[in-house]
């Protein structure tokens, strides 16, 4: 067979999608063990429930985007060390460019799948990009809301996709339609029609204020 995909429910994939889901719960117990901490410890530099991160590095299993922000944050580390790379070259251009492929495969995080675009490359710090998609109709069903120290920009590509603002009436876009907002304010993406929303989200850090 060309492709197999997992009997769970809701979480169906490719082959090589599995592999890479496969891949994350070992890389994150990986990052945890590198920096010497225990399950406890780990739940509290990230938020996330022992039992949580216990079941996400032994694939039972897959985080939300909500909890693999949390993890990241957490232990201090850029993407590119928990996402697979999507360059594909940076010659002759330079050093700080590169190029990602089309067919770079997307991890499936439960009914949504992020893909990194860049993560490796020294300028991602100042410009984050990511393609991502989402078929979650709640803020509940998507992991609750986020809340990061940037500015994001989102444009959707495919479907009709809704941004909540924690407090305030959410925004509904379509195709070709985008945001721009702070990211601390707290908030959430979701899929309007329970189809796949598909959307470009780009952060840069807020500027801090000087004293």
């Amino acid at each position: 067979m060309s492709g197999t995909s997992s009997s769970r429910a809701g979480w169906k994939r490719t082959t090589d999608q599995l592999d890479l889901t496969g891949k994350l719960g070992e890389k994150l117990r990986g990052l945890r063990e590198m920096r010497e901490l225990s399950l406890g410890e780990a739940s509290e530099v990230t938020g996330v429930p022992r039992p949580t991160l216990s079941r996400i590095e032994h694939n039972k299993m897959a985080p939300t985007i909500a909890v693999l922000c949390k993890i990241v944050a957490g232990y201090a580390v850029p993407w590119s060390t928990v996402l697979p790379d999507t360059v594909i070259a940076d010659r002759p251009a330079g050093r700080s460019a590169s190029f990602s492929s089309r067919d770079t495969l997307e991890v499936k995080l439960g009914r949504r799948s992020v893909k990194s675009l860049h993560p490796s490359n020294p300028l991602s710090p100042r410009l984050r990009t990511f393609v991502m998609t989402t078929e979650h109709r709640t803020v509940q069903e998507g992991g609750g809301y986020l809340s990061h120290a940037f500015t994001k920009f989102c444009y959707v590509l495919e479907g009709s996709l809704t941004i909540h603002f924690k407090g305030k009436r959410p925004r509904r876009l379509e195709a070709g339609e985008s945001a721009l907002f702070p990211g601390d304010t707290p908030h959430a993406f979701t899929s309007h029609s329970g189809m796949p929303a598909r959307f470009l989200l780009v952060s840069t850090p807020l500027r801090q204020t000087a004293t």
